[in-house]
């Protein structure tokens, strides 16, 4: 057993091993019917995934027309208030308010214990971790472990090799924002607090570290701006974290919420969606919700590019198994893989935009009735103008 530096009584540590060594690990060759099971559970998973993918299409044009109109209808009533004083008066309506912020206790990180006199608080989780990946195939298949720290959990529960095992995130990347925080007079509170951008690293030090070993459990130590729990950082084991903090300082912030006596809080629009905002600087109340709605463009289309990506891996999933009894020819296996990745890509081109407009019918119906009333339109013209052409010039007519 071995129990290597900074690890408790009773922990068992994998060996220790230079950060981001390489383990190669030589799988046994598949034999087709192997491949074939494999091949049949990718096709499965790809009936599972394509129609979630299209349900996500449909889920997030609706989420996106929502959030747009709670936003036009927050431009509406809202109302800009001094900050010298708070009215009562004004408790449950949805106001915007712009001047200096500042706080008395700061933000503090309540599960692990570090604090900061900045506005917000930004905590970042990265641990140690296996990741496999795959090189060649048949007789010369190979599987790659490499350690690197990562953000997000790396399952390791399907792992084609034993001994590489990465352990359960215990903390997460989170915000926090300061109860106290305060725009002159006004109460801002932590949960609008906390949607100001971090950027200001916070030093890690002993007072941090002492917190982070109070809360965890585990030996921590402060080094180049970050706290390493477990190990040091000079040789990184499997399970070790690394936390990092960033802050929000005092000064010149923009808020836009429903007024309360502890702070901000989502004002709810007609459509029951939340609107909160929160910028750095002095902002008035139609530049917080221009800036919000560019921020529900830009997930609209991040949420559209992932949906379409499932769901082209769901298509692709569905002729698995003729791509393994494929590669079982050594000429017709590349070509017969290229042409299912045509094939899955045409789907999703077909199929993608299919469900995005069947969406914009049911959310946007008098938008999708213009686009399709322009489409019908541009196909009538270019159909005449090519009957036209093909019908060649005119002849004359004998007298």
């Amino acid at each position: 057993m071995d129990h290597g530096p900074g690890a408790l009584d009773g922990e068992t540590r994998p060996p220790a091993a230079e950060p981001g060594e390489d383990d190669h690990a030589v799988a046994a060759p598949q034999s087709l019917a192997e491949r074939l099971s494999d091949s049949v559970g990718s096709m499965i998973v790809g009936l599972v995934l394509v129609p979630l993918a299209c349900l996500g299409l449909l889920w997030n044009e609706g989420r996106a027309v929502r959030v747009a109109r709670s936003l036009a209808e927050a431009g509406a009533v809202v109302r800009t208030v001094p900050t010298d004083r708070r009215d009562p008066a004004l408790d449950g309506a949805l106001v915007h308010l712009a001047g200096p912020a500042t706080t008395v206790a700061g933000a503090i990180d309540d599960e692990l214990g570090p604090r900061s006199r900045g506005l917000a608080l930004a905590r970042k989780v990265e641990m140690y971790q296996w990741r496999e990946s795959e090189q060649g195939s048949g007789a010369e298949r190979k599987f790659v472990y490499r350690r690197e720290w990562s953000e997000q959990p790396v399952h390791s529960t399907g792992f084609r090799v034993a001994g590489h095992d990465n352990p359960a995130f215990p903390v997460r990347s989170r915000s926090f924002g300061a109860a106290d925080a305060r725009v002159e007079a006004v109460p801002v509170g932590a949960e609008a607090s906390r949607l100001l951008p971090a950027q200001g690293a916070l030093p890690a030090d002993e007072i941090g570290a002492a917190a982070l070993r109070q809360s965890l459990g585990r030996p921590v130590r402060a080094s180049g701006g970050a706290y390493h729990v477990g190990a040091g950082p000079e040789a990184p084991r499997v399970g070790d974290l690394r936390v990092t903090y960033l802050l929000a300082p005092e000064g010149p912030a923009s808020f836009l919420g429903r007024q309360g006596a502890d702070g901000l809080t989502p004002y709810r629009a007609a459509n029951g969606e939340g609107v909160l905002l929160a910028a750095t600087g002095l902002h008035p109340a139609e530049t917080l919700v221009a800036r919000g709605e560019a921020d529900n463009r830009r997930t609209t289309w991040l949420l559209r590019g992932l949906g379409l990506v499932f769901l082209f891996l769901g298509f692709a999933g569905l002729f698995a198994p003729v791509n393994v009894l494929a590669r079982s020819l050594p000429v017709l296996g590349s070509i017969v893989s290229g042409a299912v990745t045509v094939v899955a890509l045409a789907a999703t081109a077909l199929v993608g935009p299919v469900v995005i407009g069947a969406a914009w019918i049911a959310y946007r119906p008098l938008l999708a009735s213009g686009l399709v009333a322009g489409a019908v339109l541009v196909s009538v013209l270019l159909y005449g103008l090519g009957r036209r052409r093909s019908a060649g010039p005119a002849r004359p007519v004998p007298a």
